[in-house]
């Protein structure tokens, strides 16, 4: 999920930005060419853009398609497909006019009609779009025309506060190519758009390779071919960017804290630490009758010690979150306290809902049965597996049996979507805009959006609803806030820590920049400016790493 008020400033502590040595260095003179080796740490469910489920797609998807607009470090609207827009003065109608240069990888034009038949197949209901439908609920197709062959005018029947910015979600795709077949089976491993790589080669669960195209429309990017290396370990990426098998890693805290100091590695591998729009999250199932109690779901968030695995398990690289929103956005609701680690409160919590130890055995029970449950998470990461197991030894204290159970990437996200699951913990990257209306509202359970914790009180959903047509910001913030604290209290998730992000470059990259908000990537130009030092070549950053 990707998305803003453009009228809100978005201020960022410096502290939180971070730099080594070859970050700070004088930045040499760009070159052309080279392989970039970047990391997926989960594998692409799908190349088509619409079907969107990652933020591991989207990495993907930017190379091979151009929005109609792009988002810039500062998270403002930029030309893409589109090089000129207006908006009517009721907001109910936005005109795009399209660079006439631009042409898709088979060599055609793209056209006016693609983005309308790329329009209709988001708001298809047979279309599975859980990252962008719902931001496109309001569209009117029966108003929305192609006026030329350059020109689309795109009418919706209620004006949206954020709408402009979801429009850099529309990734327009050819409707001669994609008018063919199944839409929602045939096009998740191959891939015609209007980006700057076309595809070379997708090999599930191991690689994806990607070339720049010859006849690219638009300034082309300087790297020659990007290989994306589906990478699901955190040790096994450093390892790897150690030994100049990859470009790019994220790293876990305790890799960040043994190494980014590490004088062996600080002039050949660049490290840097900043917060992005996430957060990390327990998510509950509340279609399950074991958490439909917002009793049960709360005495459960009273067992994460939360700052205790800040400050031991991120070493102090993050901060709490106590709701939908990070701190850095103007609908967080500061008013809003954290659900304190309490678990004697919680057991009495419990007993309130009716759970209670009646056989003496140390598990609750409640007509019969145990309070048993799973977690699901990703392999991979030390810190996920260590949060869990924290989790597991707190609940086991209070008589609560939890088993933790890890799903690859794919069949994570399958598990999640189809409600087949008690919790999950996992992270969300947000939009640039706050709109929570796809993972919170009660007509977003999958397939159409991410509601998968199946949360539904209708109070939410007019606080959504309205804040979504609310144009007036002071009015939205206090919507927004309001349903902040509703959240907080019914507990559809349990908001964790937002951490920042420690990433690590190897030295032969140039060019990087970061945005406050959105990194270092997944922003205009962002991963376009970005260049590979021949002189640095793999095998000497490997020789200068031992």
């Amino acid at each position: 999920m990707i998305t803003v008020a453009f009228s809100f400033s978005c201020k960022r502590d410096k502290r939180h930005l971070e730099h080594s040595a070859v970050a700070k260095a004088a930045k040499p003179l760009p070159e052309e060419g080279g392989t970039l080796v970047r990391r997926l740490v989960i594998d692409a469910g799908t190349l088509n853009p619409v079907r969107s489920g990652s933020a591991q797609d989207r990495h993907v998807h930017k190379y091979l398609y151009t929005p109609l607009l792009y988002l810039d470090r500062n998270l403002q609207p930029v030309a893409g497909l589109a090089y000129e827009w207006t908006m009517a003065a009721d907001g109910l109608v936005y005109s795009f006019h399209l660079n006439e240069k631009a042409t898709f990888s088979d060599g055609s034009p793209v056209r006016a009609t693609d983005v309308l038949f790329t329009l209709r197949k988001i708001v298809d209901p047979k279309t599975e779009a859980p990252q962008v439908a719902g931001f496109f609920e309001e569209l009117d197709l029966t108003r929305t025309r192609v006026l030329s062959e350059h020109v689309i005018e795109v009418a919706f029947r209620r004006p949206m506060a954020h709408q402009l910015v979801h429009f850099a979600d529309i990734f327009v795709l050819p409707e001669h190519v994609y008018a063919e077949g199944d839409f929602n089976d045939d096009f998740n491993d191959v891939a015609v758009g209007s980006g700057p790589y076309r595809l070379v080669k997708r090999e599930r669960g191991k690689e994806i390779i990607l070339r720049r195209r010859t006849d690219y429309w638009r300034e082309s990017p300087r790297i020659e071919t990007i290989h994306f290396k589906v990478i699901t370990d955190h040790g096994t990426a450093w390892n790897a960017l150690k030994l100049g098998e990859i470009d790019e890693t994220i790293l876990s805290s305790d890799t960040w804290l043994r190494e980014s100091k590490n004088p062996s590695f600080n002039r050949k591998i660049a490290f840097r630490r900043f917060y992005r729009l996430n957060y990390n999250f327990i998510a509950w199932n509340n279609r399950r009758a074991l958490l439909s109690d917002r009793r049960v779901r709360s005495a459960l968030a009273m067992c994460v010690p939360v700052d205790a695995l800040i400050r031991d398990l991120f070493h102090g690289t993050g901060r709490r979150i106590n709701g939908p929103f990070t701190p850095d956005e103007y609908a967080f609701n500061p008013a809003v306290a954290p659900v304190g680690f309490d678990p004697a409160a919680a057991k009495n919590l419990l007993a309130t809902a009716g759970w209670i130890d009646r056989d003496g055995d140390g598990v609750l029970d409640k007509n019969g049965k145990p309070f048993a449950m799973q977690m699901l998470i990703l392999p991979g990461s030390a810190s996920t597996m260590q949060f869990a197991q924290t989790v597991q030894a707190e609940l086991k204290r209070i008589g609560i049996q939890l088993a933790i159970d890890t799903a690859d990437g794919a069949a994570f996200m399958q598990q999640l979507r189809a409600g087949n699951y008690d919790s999950a913990y996992l992270a969300w990257e947000l939009d640039a805009d706050p709109d929570p209306y796809s993972l919170f509202h009660s007509s977003q359970t999958p397939p159409r959006g991410q509601n998968f914790v199946f949360y539904s009180n209708p109070e939410a959903d007019q606080l959504i609803d309205r804040a979504r047509r609310e144009l007036n910001v002071p009015k939205r913030t206090e919507l927004y806030r309001s349903l902040h604290a509703l959240l907080a209290s019914d507990q559809p998730y349990t908001w964790t820590v937002q951490v920042t992000t420690k990433w690590a470059t190897s030295s032969r990259l140039g060019g990087v920049e970061i945005s406050p908000g959105y990194g270092a990537f997944s922003w205009y130009p962002g991963e376009f400016n970005w260049w590979i030092s021949r002189r640095r070549s793999r095998s000497a950053v490997n020789e200068r790493g031992k």
